[in-house]
């Protein structure tokens, strides 16, 4: 634990779903710890930086930080574990992991009530380091960038389907008075085969999820929606095969 995270150097990541809680928007400085917590999390899986540091970076008491991590807590976006010196079982610090409702958070924000979504956030939460301490191993930060700036260039037509497909659920749960909210693995799935089955395909799984959802036969949409494209992806593998 001698060496701490230094944090972000020029952006915070902010799950929509968190930057928008009602709850959390009271005291905003939750929503920008939150920021720093998830920013270490998606580069090594844990986040340890000490109160003292916090406190120092939100511009508040040790104790401030110590409450804005209890609602963090309370709301299950983080979970806390002490950590003790394997020797003399002193406390040596504590290190926070993702908690069980953060992967709810990241991506739409459902709690907003426009008709339109915006994308889902490609945020990726790398298991832990499992490195004695939880020291930063900087050699990651750069394997991270990396593989990012090497990321395939968004295709615009594939993304307008995406955010329609988003629309359509949209609507059906206004319909039926519900909110539908697709796992972080679901979203993750969506995201690969978005860009893995070809764009007619894609125009095609939307019409026919349109339909399905206005007669109201499905009642897990994205589950529905998964297969839809697994189908469809199937079939452009065949379709290339015997071309």
């Amino acid at each position: 634990m001698n060496k701490q995270f230094e944090g972000s150097k020029a952006f915070l990541n902010i799950p929509i779903g968190i930057s928008r809680d009602k709850e959390l928007l009271k005291k905003p400085k939750t929503i920008l710890l939150m920021g720093e917590i998830v920013s270490m999390l998606n580069v090594t899986g844990e986040f340890f930086m000490s109160n003292k540091q916090i406190a120092n970076r939100l511009d508040c008491t040790k104790s401030t930080v110590n409450d804005y991590l209890k609602i963090l807590e309370k709301k299950g976006l983080i979970k806390r574990k002490t950590v003790r010196d394997e020797r003399t079982g002193s406390i040596i610090g504590r290190k926070i992991s993702a908690g069980d409702s953060l992967s709810q958070h990241i991506g739409i924000g459902w709690s907003d009530t426009s008709d339109y979504p915006s994308i889902p956030a490609r945020t990726t939460l790398y298991p832990a380091t499992g490195n004695k301490y939880n020291r930063v191993n900087r050699s990651s930060n750069r394997t991270v960038n990396n593989s990012s700036s090497r990321k395939k260039e968004e295709d615009p037509e594939r993304e307008k389907i995406y955010k329609e497909f988003f629309f359509i659920a949209r609507i059906n749960d206004k319909r039926k008075n519900q909110t539908t909210r697709p796992s972080l693995d679901e979203i993750k799935q969506m995201r690969k085969l978005l860009y893995e089955c070809d764009v007619d395909t894609l125009r095609a799984v939307k019409d026919k999820f349109k339909e399905r959802m206005e007669w109201d036969m499905v009642g897990k949409p994205f589950a529905y929606l998964l297969k839809l494209l697994r189908d469809g992806l199937a079939n452009d593998k065949n379709y290339e095969s015997w071309g």
